[in-house]
């Protein structure tokens, strides 16, 4: 007589494996719909930075040049700061255009306008600026009040003995 070997059948069935390439098919989908979103969020994200940052590196050049300035002059388009030891800024702005000594800084579709007063009080010239910044749907407006002076950083003493 022939033994017969005993043979293991444990397995899974088809419909068992079927069932669980469904549940796995399901689950990737779910997962790559969640990171396409993600991905989408981050980008826009990202462009919202970007603009936040474009506009306070602008904001803060423009301040901290019309605060150190010694003297400046200006038109509907155009603003030239000097500064001690003969330095000059020019800022050009045309058609939203903005240029900062001939050179463009920002997109071509950025918009960027500013709008200067100047006064005199108190033996200081005061300068008043408005700072209007645009890039597609978002846009920003910062303004602010600068008293511009050369500044005295030390006056002689005459000691008379």
């Amino acid at each position: 007589m022939v033994q017969r070997m005993n043979h293991n059948e444990e397995g899974f069935t088809l419909v068992e494996v079927l069932m669980a390439m469904a549940i796995l098919a399901i689950v990737i989908s779910l997962v790559s719909v969640s990171f396409v979103f993600v991905s989408g969020r981050m980008s826009a994200w990202n462009e919202q930075i970007s603009f936040y940052n474009d506009f306070q590196i602008l904001s803060d050049q423009l301040h901290n040049d019309l605060f150190r300035a010694e003297a400046i002059s200006y038109t509907d388009s155009t603003l030239l700061v000097n500064f001690e030891e003969k330095q000059n800024r020019g800022y050009s702005w045309n058609n939203g255009n903005l240029k900062i000594n001939n050179s463009s800084i920002f997109l071509p579709q950025d918009s960027v306008n500013i709008s200067i007063m100047e006064r005199v009080e108190d033996e200081q010239n005061v300068v008043n600026y408005t700072l209007f910044f645009r890039r597609e749907a978002r846009s920003m407006v910062d303004s602010a009040t600068i008293k511009i002076r050369k500044p005295i950083l030390w006056e002689s003493v005459n000691i008379e003995r």
